[in-house]
């Protein structure tokens, strides 16, 4: 009896265990997972996303969902430890919303300016608004006009292009060598301790940075002013 207990541990509970263990999330993973959430639904993708870029660490199967309405970009997500979620081109041709007629419009949001601005014109809530862009041809756009109100504008635009990351002047959260707050969340809880920069990175970048303490190279993103959540250890 005590050798089926054996057996019967070592074909249920151990690959449980495995199954729940913590990964870095890779772009092969991200990609696997949109063309069969995507075959699912009928429809077939073709995301470029790089083989060996490195996202977060996720311990549950990835889910992914339509984003703006539609099958063009999906949003993908992983609810455990640390619930994160990226947004992808699927690329996929004439995909619309997942419940409307084949052949409907799918349309998202993007923010606009509502009057031409010069190179080094700071953006105010009035020069912005919102208005409807086509999934396959938005790029990175912004999609809420807060992330924009205040940026310092890189060139000059015009009202007809959606506005962009490129289109601003980059606005450092963390530079080089700063010190920093490593937050590290374990089981639900919170441990901070002292780190240092080792490369700039805005609000949402992944960025490496060292444990002050042990010196240990570390990947985090960045989630506040000079505050960094830890996702894994350098591969570097």
């Amino acid at each position: 009896m005590h050798h089926l207990w054996t057996i019967i541990f070592g074909l249920v509970v151990f690959p449980l265990m495995a199954a729940s263990e913590p990964r870095v999330v890779n772009g092969e993973d991200v990609r696997r997972a949109i063309v069969e959430r995507l075959t699912e639904a009928g429809e077939h993708a073709a995301p470029n996303v790089l083989a060996e870029k490195q996202f977060y660490i996720c311990d549950q199967p990835l889910e992914v969902q339509p984003a703006f309405g539609g099958w063009r970009s999906v949003s993908v997500q992983c609810p455990s430890p640390v619930a994160w979620e990226i947004l992808v081109r699927a690329q996929v041709k004439n995909a619309g919303r997942p419940d409307a007629p084949s052949g409907g419009v799918v349309t998202a949001r993007a923010v606009f300016l509502n009057r031409p601005l010069r190179r080094g014109d700071r953006i105010q809530s009035g020069d912005v608004e919102l208005r409807p862009i086509d999934p396959l041809s938005s790029g990175s756009i912004f999609a809420d006009p807060e992330n924009v109100i205040g940026r310092v504008l890189a060139q000059s635009i015009t009202t007809r292009v959606p506005l962009m990351p490129r289109h601003l002047q980059r606005e450092w959260a963390v530079e080089a060598e700063d010190a920093l707050s490593l937050v590290i969340l374990r089981g639900g809880i919170q441990v901070v301790s002292a780190g240092v920069a080792l490369e700039a990175g805005q609000f949402g970048d992944t960025i490496r940075v060292s444990n002050a303490t042990s010196g240990m190279e570390l990947m985090g993103k960045v989630v506040g002013d000079k505050k960094v959540e830890i996702v894994s250890k350098s591969l570097r």
